[in-house]
């Protein structure tokens, strides 16, 4: 999952930051601003390792600072700072080798140290890092510069995906004691300027290793509503409306020759019940709540026919066959009498969002809907951004997001006793299969990720009706977007023009 705790700071200011090397250079092709609304987040902050972090802050971060690989907008693996990984026999070490010839955006050298005092920083818990989910079997310990560029890792146990954990947004690489107090990265912008709730600029870094940006700069321009957004797209405000709802997107195409990018993917919106708590510690509640929900009329209603049925488990891998799992449909009936079962015949409860990315609210209210149907009450609790975080993983029920491919989803919100697991599920099948999975080498993981997705379509904590679209209505005169299977077009902005 994608939200997090985070210490939300008790005064936002607006900070004007030098980016040195990381200003335009003459020699790049264009010169122009490309300006994107965005939803306002005022507990947004600049450290890219912040305990919790919204789509504003993840954006921003995926345009100054890399990892050490990526995923492409095809959803696939490619190399980013390292240039390659080697295990030992048994995978529980790896060797990096790190690309030559890369600098900071303050114009020094990225090295081998770099990468040990952020993959420290990451580990430490003391940091409450956003990733640390993900690096856990990693003893930090054992991590230390071979040689200027290349790095040895030792892990607490074998785990093959190793390559695939570093393209995640929340393990950057930083210059060494920079986080969090400056934005120091390698990434294609630097950031430029920064007013926590309003707005922030970044700009192109001259001396970005990789084929450096077209534009010149990218301003996030932060607004209260979906509508707010739309409004200022048509009256030329901003290039981009980067959250509208899918019936606003729809809505806003052809007039003023406005566009919309339509990228079909992975990208889901869910109900998470807290698997802690009575009535959702047992599962006939969450198997009932989950046979109430009309799947064809969310993908109507909520997205604008913008999405496609899921079937309440994460995503499938790329590689891998859909699993044998019959799809689930609404059956009044059977959810009454698990209910009933569960003594929960006149249950009652409250759903809450902030409402931040679009379908958000809509979701939860459909679904009031679908339940009103089994004498089920719903209420729909929209509260701030600030107050939603400050108190993660304390709702009884509530919507998560979450844009990123499986291995990351299971290791940072579907294991025990993980930052991300906001729902406290714990099934001890699931994790004895995540552990075997880990531990296996790639043409043996389809069959455990499938065993795994059974698992959570009968126990799971979340709801997943639908994968729903990311649109971008944009100007016609921005050029050179694509589409992101993952739900991040943004972060692809090297070929961009705004004309």
């Amino acid at each position: 999952m994608s939200r997090r705790p985070r210490s939300l700071p008790t005064l936002l200011l607006a900070v004007a930051l030098l980016a040195g090397c990381g200003r335009p250079d003459d020699a790049a092709a264009g010169s122009d601003t490309l300006r994107i609304s965005v939803s306002a987040d005022a507990g947004e902050v600049l450290n890219p390792y912040a305990s919790n972090q919204g789509p504003i802050q993840e954006l921003r971060s995926s345009l100054v600072f890399e990892g050490l690989t990526a995923l492409d907008p095809a959803g696939k693996t490619e190399w980013r700072l390292a240039t390659g990984m080697t295990p030992n026999a048994d995978r529980t070490q790896w060797t990096i080798t790190l690309r030559p010839g890369v600098k900071f955006s303050d114009g020094t050298e990225f090295t081998s140290a770099d990468v040990v005092s952020s993959i420290k920083y990451l580990r430490d818990p003391a940091h409450a890092a956003q990733g640390l989910a993900l690096i856990q079997m990693i003893d930090p310990s054992t991590v230390r510069a071979v040689d200027k560029l290349t790095v040895r890792v030792g892990l607490t146990e074998p785990f093959s995906p190793f390559k695939d954990i570093w393209t995640s947004v929340l393990l950057p690489m930083t210059k060494t004691g920079s986080a969090p107090a400056k934005p120091i990265g390698t990434g294609p912008f630097a950031v430029k300027s920064f007013a926590g709730g309003r707005e922030s600029t970044v700009e192109r870094f001259g001396g970005y290793w990789g084929k450096k940006p077209k534009l010149a700069a990218v301003q996030l321009i932060e607004y209260q509503s979906q509508q707010a957004q739309a409004n200022a797209l048509l009256s030329g405000r901003v290039d981009i409306a980067s959250n509208t709802t899918p019936t606003i997107a729809k809505s806003l195409v052809g007039r003023g020759g406005i566009q919309l990018l339509d990228s079909k993917g992975t990208f889901s919106l869910q109900i998470g019940l807290d698997t802690a708590v009575a009535p959702f510690r047992d599962v006939r509640v969450r198997q009932a709540l989950r046979l109430l929900v009309d799947r064809r009329q969310i993908v109507s209603n909520v997205f604008s026919g913008y999405a496609r049925i899921a079937n309440d488990y994460e995503t499938t891998t790329p590689q891998c066959a859909a699993p044998d799992i019959p799809q689930r449909a609404p059956d009044i009936a059977a959810a009454k009498r698990l209910l009933a079962e569960a003594e929960q015949s006149d249950l009652s409860f409250a759903i809450t969002t902030d409402g931040l990315l679009p379908g958000m609210s809509e979701l939860a209210q459909v679904f009031a809907q679908n339940a009103a149907l089994a004498g089920v009450k719903v209420t729909v609790n929209v509260v701030p951004t600030p107050e939603l975080l400050a108190k993660w993983g304390q709702w009884p029920a509530f919507v998560d997001y979450n844009p990123v491919p499986y291995l990351p989803s299971v290791l940072g919100g579907l294991l025990p006793d993980r930052v991300g697991n906001a729902a406290h599920w714990n099934n001890a099948a699931f994790a004895g299969l995540a552990g075997e999975l880990f531990r296996s080498p790639e043409q043996q993981q389809c069959p455990l990720m499938n065993r795994m997705h059974e698992i959570e379509y009968t126990d799971g904590p979340y709801i997943i009706p639908a994968f729903s679209d990311v649109l971008l209505p944009h100007r016609a005169a921005v050029q050179g977007l694509v589409p992101d299977v993952n739900g991040r077009p943004l972060s692809f902005l090297t070929e961009v023009t705004v004309g």
